[in-house]
């Protein structure tokens, strides 16, 4: 046993002594900030050797509710996990841009061909021509519904053909096209609503995000309470133990000098055994809520994380000098800050555009083009003194740049426009998609209207949940002291002999249960003020998290209890 006391020993130094330089930078300010300014002040002053002491003097590592929340925000897997969505959600809104987003694309074409000609006009008896072909695509869709095309490409073509004026030749053309909807899938809204509808989506992940935050960070902090209230509890069952101990070391005197009957000891050590048995069962509870705050911290499966033992920093807040909230008022601060009132407003927002593009379907199709070329020719030019051949008279040299020159003179160009118009027969598909959206945004809306009164209900229990816990405090206070008061004298009463051990014992009972009861009351009045800051949104807000920093995986994550003791920083 004092070899397992002294490796316990020295494993919760440096399980508390690792901090100091691992938390020096980044994880102490990351838990510094999750402080009171007080507890923040008062820790920062605390010097290590103060820390290690306490480590010494109790034999368990402290731990305040913010360090809590703190290590949750950093180890908790389902933190980790639920991190993923809303990623995923902000990289589908950019996958959305592609559709506006320009394109460049170059294409290349080679081809020689060889046969034999049918007529004279060819040129040659057996006719061979290699073309060379280049070109230039820019695309760009506008969200007007306008679509731009510049089209370049550059024709190289040789041949033995000796009635070819350009061997080889050179054809270039520039070609501008311009589209435009005029009716279906015309304007801003209709092109880019994709876009609009994920970066909703996005939001809405976020939110769904801070929900689950949210309900995490309310676990915490009712495990915390419940860990305080084992703790104490533990306590209330060791002094109860140790009066019946007491009583015991009583009676057997008074048993030794025949003041007493021996049976009434054998009816105390019956009470001592009940009495250690309850402490026993304390104990488990105070392990089990141990281990269920050290899974929320944690990522860890390691064993040895469960020798970790945790000693509670903060004590339940007084209901004295608390301020509950009116309905009315608590109805309108959770209507503004309620995480689900806005992920269903973000709801509705989806549904409108979906119900404004589905109205856009129903529109016949008319698209206009316009249409603008430039075109140039260029290369070696043979000049005969026949029209289908004969004697060669000249040769002016000439090559690609000839074309460019020919092509950017503006000399030779064309242009085209067109529309095309179409009328659907029958659109009973659109106008039923259109129906559909219709129906989903008063499904929406519906939503909006049955999550007010949820939440309304949910504050008005939260309020009477608040409520109901502060008078039973009071209750309990009284009780505890009218118990206390009723042990005095049946204490008294059996000195005097006008009373039963039998008496006693249940008094010392009662006290100890009335004590439980009193401790369970201040627990549960502070559980239900967690509860009530959740059904008014303030959770988040009130424990200094931030949505956007917790997204953010920390960049140097604060090392496990296990992971500090294993490594020794």
């Amino acid at each position: 046993m004092r070899i397992i006391k002294s490796v316990s020993c020295v494993f919760l130094v440096l399980l508390l002594a690792s901090p100091l330089s691992a938390q020096t930078g980044w994880t102490t300010d990351f838990l510094l900030r999750y402080q009171p300014p007080s507890e923040r002040e008062a820790k920062a002053a605390m010097p290590p050797s103060q820390i290690i002491a306490q480590v010494f003097q109790t034999g368990t590592v402290p731990i305040s509710l913010q360090d809590v929340i703190g290590m949750l925000l950093d180890h908790n897997l389902d933190v980790r996990s639920n991190r993923f969505s809303p990623r995923s959600s902000a990289l589908q809104t950019l996958v959305f841009y592609r559709a506006l987003q320009p394109a460049l694309r170059f294409t290349g074409n080679f081809s020689s061909d060889t046969s034999a000609s049918t007529n004279q006009t060819n040129g040659a008896t057996v006719l061979t021509r290699r073309n060379q072909q280049f070109g230039v695509n820019f695309s760009q869709q506008l969200p007007f519904g306008t679509s731009l095309t510049v089209d370049g490409t550059m024709n190289r073509t040789s041949s033995n053909a000796f009635t070819s004026v350009y061997n080889p030749s050179y054809q270039g053309v520039i070609r501008y096209t311009v589209g435009q909807h005029l009716l279906q899938n015309r304007g801003k809204f209709v092109n880019t609503r994709q876009i609009l509808v994920s970066q909703n989506n996005e939001k809405i992940s976020q939110i769904q995000f801070e929900t689950q935050i949210t309900a995490l960070i309310v676990q915490a902090q009712k495990s915390y309470w419940d860990l305080v209230f084992a703790a104490e509890d533990l306590k209330v069952k060791q002094r109860s133990l140790d009066v019946a101990n007491q009583t015991l070391t009583e009676n057997q005197q008074k048993v030794e000098i025949g003041t007493l009957a021996p049976i009434e000891v054998k009816q105390t050590q019956s009470e001592v055994a009940n009495r250690r048995q309850q402490l026993i069962q304390s104990t488990g509870a105070l392990v089990q809520n141990e281990d269920a705050i050290k899974k929320m911290i944690s990522s860890e499966t390691d064993p040895s994380l469960f020798l970790v033992k945790l000693a509670t920093q903060d004590s339940p807040r007084n209901p004295a000098g608390i301020m509950i909230p009116a309905l009315e008022e608590a109805v309108k601060v959770a209507m503004e800050n309620r995480p689900e009132l806005r992920q269903a407003q973000y709801n509705l927002k989806n549904s409108d555009m979906d119900v404004e593009y589905t109205k856009n379907q129903k529109k016949p199709i008319l698209d206009v083009t316009g249409q603008f070329t430039q075109n140039g020719t260029g290369g070696t030019r043979t000049i005969r003194d026949s029209q289908f051949g004969g004697a060669i008279i000249d040769v002016i040299p000439g090559g690609v740049f000839s074309s460019f020159g020919q092509l950017f003179s503006y000399n030779y160009r064309g242009w085209a426009t067109g529309f095309t118009f179409t009328i659907p027969l029958n659109n009973k598909a659109a106008i039923a998609d259109y129906d559909r959206a219709v129906n989903e945004r008063q499904l929406s809306q519906s939503k909006i209207d049955v999550t007010k009164g949820q939440i309304a209900l949910e504050v008005r229990n939260a309020l009477t949940q608040t409520e109901q816990a502060r008078a039973v405090i009071e209750t309990s206070r009284i009780a505890s002291e009218l118990a206390r008061d009723q042990l005095d004298a049946e204490q008294t009463k059996f000195n005097l002999g006008t009373s039963t051990l039998r008496f006693v014992l249940e008094e010392q009972r009662n006290v100890a249960q009335a004590e439980s009861t009193e401790l369970q009351s201040i627990v549960a009045f502070n559980k239900a003020l967690v509860d009530l800051d959740k059904s008014m949104g303030l959770t988040l807000m009130k424990n200094n998290v931030q949505i956007d920093k917790a997204l953010q995986a920390p960049t140097v994550a604060s090392k496990t209890l296990t992971d500090r003791a294993r490594t020794g920083n």
